[in-house]
């Protein structure tokens, strides 16, 4: 439907009251049950859940429960990103990464994912304490109110085993 009506005469109204339509819809979606509902299948399917997807998913959990701004990710691969956006947090998600693939595919096929390519994870409470700084800047959060940080203990691929929660 929407390829047949944005050919039409009137394409521009059509794409804009579809793209309202599609944030309407959004609007009205409970992110909680929703978590809990993408959780449970895949509890259900696999019987378990990996440890990286268990910190994702927990990071999920945490950000809905206190209302979190955003959801910061330290990623090298991509996947601890990808377990996340599989939760459907409901809120900002932004990716720190050294590498410009992670990043592309990060930001143009995950929903609700940004990212933003860092030179090295030397200095990753620097890179954490940049990230909320232009969350703060950008008024998506204010002084005091939390942010939830994933990241890994160790800086390298596949390390991921830590949720923190920040504030602005």
């Amino acid at each position: 439907l929407s390829g047949e009506t944005a050919n039409g005469e009137h394409f521009e109204a059509a794409v804009t009251i579809m793209a309202r339509t599609c944030c309407e819809a959004e609007s009205a979606v409970n992110f909680d049950s929703l978590y809990q509902a993408v959780r449970n299948s895949t509890i259900k399917r696999y019987g378990h859940i990996s440890t990286s997807e268990s910190i994702a998913s927990s990071a999920v959990k945490t950000a809905i429960d206190v209302s979190a701004k955003a959801i910061i990710v330290c990623s090298e691969s991509g996947n601890t990103a990808r377990q996340i956006a599989k939760f459907r947090p409901g809120m900002k998600v932004i990716v720190l990464t050294t590498h410009r693939h992670t990043a592309t595919q990060s930001f143009g096929v995950l929903k609700g994912i940004t990212s933003k390519l860092i030179p090295s994870f030397d200095d990753e409470g620097k890179a954490i304490f940049n990230a909320i700084a232009e969350l703060r800047d950008s008024g998506v959060a204010v002084a005091g109110e939390p942010i939830v940080v994933v990241h890994g203990a160790v800086a390298k691929k596949g390390a991921t085993n830590t949720m923190k929660i920040e504030y602005a």
